[in-house]
């Protein structure tokens, strides 16, 4: 199983396919690397796709410190990611919280972006609406601690937000 140690000790396990420029991808809080699966085997025609999963979710490692998650870190991730692969430059492609993980990178880390698509991002950045995003959270979150959230088997999703109905 293929990751990247990256500089606070956490390992991130990716998949990656094809040849040429590379082209990574991440996830949004309700998916994991397989979310991108339709576009890895697309753009791999052409690009060397990478897809991660996050620190948090597995087969990439799961700290126990709640200081181990942060906006920056996510950025940082994403960094270390390309320089645990090598790769100088790269289009970062992210969705919702890995968009913002994206948008973050690319203005910490421009020199490294080839190009950044940034989709569903901001959601819990704007200062006006942080209360009701914590309280949306906190319902998910328990929706998660009262299903099972991971899957036994690695062929089928685990429940997310989306799939438990805690978003409707």
């Amino acid at each position: 199983m293929p990751t990247v140690r990256v500089d606070d000790g956490v390992n991130l396990f990716y998949e990656e396919s094809g040849q040429g420029m590379p082209l990574v991808f991440v996830h949004e809080f309700a998916g994991d690397h397989r979310s991108w699966h339709l576009q890895m085997r697309f753009f791999s025609r052409r690009y060397r796709t990478i897809a991660f999963n996050a620190r948090g979710y597995p087969p990439s490692d799961v700290p126990p410190d709640v200081k181990a998650y942060s906006q920056d870190r996510a950025a940082e991730d994403i960094r270390n990611l390309l320089d645990g692969l090598k790769i100088p430059k790269a289009h970062v492609c992210g969705l919702s919280m890995g968009g913002y993980a994206t948008l973050h990178f690319g203005l910490r880390h421009p020199d490294r972006a080839l190009s950044l698509v940034v989709a569903g991002a901001g959601y819990g950045s704007v200062p006006g609406d942080r209360e009701k995003f914590r309280r949306d959270t906190e319902v998910v979150a328990r929706r998660f601690e009262a299903s099972s959230t991971r899957s036994s088997r690695t062929d089928r999703p685990a429940v997310t937000p989306s799939r438990s109905g805690a978003c409707r």
